[in-house]
């Protein structure tokens, strides 16, 4: 290999390396006159981010006038966006919805990503009933049942909410992070109605419509609320679980996923298996 050539492919390998453990930013730039150190990028209308220059690892022009910065992972960001007075507001640093967690290293007989829920005969017409001698007859309008006499159910099975699972928003947003976002979306539409609504666990929602939950460890508060079951450690056919995995040292703010312990699989946008487990049943 000529000289020339090889200083170029190290020149390469070098930018490369810089963008190693980093997250990408872009838009409008100039130095920030209120922080010192620091650069402003102007993402949007509705969001400015203030980077440390520190903090900035590489950096490319797109187009006449934006720039895409590569910013150090982990790094203390500040962001200002559009608010709605009286809403109450998360920090003022960059949430762990706008940061991608690492990916999770492969660890052998961990659950397997769920397939799309199957066509279940829930979903398929019965044949019509017949009429036979002896047969119950259809119970009068008004009349007392068994059914009304049955404790009213509380919330719906945890086994409902994979059948939600679409890996979407309602809304059609998406973060670079969205355990959280597209698990309670899931959660809403099985008729967790109070996470669509004001919560006393839920800081964060997404920017549109729905309003969808969005951070991992408001969803690990609202599982402990409502768990009557805990545990540390997957297990065979013990049933549904919520699950919160957390290895602060990794990605402090963890990872929301669902898991049918059954058919080992789980319903997100992955599964840590080497973290800690949080595991909740209700």
């Amino acid at each position: 290999m000529m000289k020339g050539q090889q200083n170029d492919l190290t020149s390469l390998m070098d930018r490369a390396s810089k963008r190693d453990a980093t997250v990408p930013f872009e838009g409008y730039s100039r130095d920030d006159g209120n922080i010192p150190g620091n650069l402003l990028i102007v993402e949007s209308g509705d969001c400015v981010y203030s980077f440390a220059k520190s903090d900035i690892m590489d950096r490319e022009t797109i187009g006449e006038d934006r720039i895409r910065v590569y910013v150090r992972e982990g790094a203390s960001v500040f962001r200002l966006d559009r608010m709605r007075a009286g809403e109450p507001q998360g920090a003022f640093m960059v949430a762990m919805e706008n940061v991608a967690p690492p990916t999770s290293p492969a660890v052998p007989g961990e659950p397997r990503p769920a397939s799309g829920p199957a066509e279940a005969m829930e979903h398929m017409a019965p044949p019509p009933a017949i009429d036979a001698p002896g047969a119950p007859h259809y119970a009068a309008t008004g009349t007392e049942s068994a059914q009304t006499a049955r404790p009213r159910v509380l919330a719906p099975p945890l086994s409902s909410v994979g059948g939600y699972w679409t890996n979407s928003c309602m809304g059609g947003d998406a973060y670079v992070n969205n355990c959280a976002h597209f698990l309670s979306d899931a959660f809403i539409r099985a008729g967790y109605t109070e996470l669509s609504t004001a919560n006393p666990f839920i800081n964060a929602r997404c920017n549109t419509y729905a309003r969808r939950p969005v951070r991992a460890r408001d969803m690990w508060a609202w599982f402990a609320s409502k768990a009557v079951r805990t545990s540390s450690a997957p297990t065979p056919y013990t049933g549904w679980w919520a699950v919160f995995q957390l290895d602060e040292a990794v990605y402090w703010g963890g990872h929301v996923v669902l898991f049918d312990s059954d058919s080992w699989s789980y319903y997100g946008t992955g599964w840590h298996g080497t973290w800690r487990q949080y595991m909740y049943q209700w």
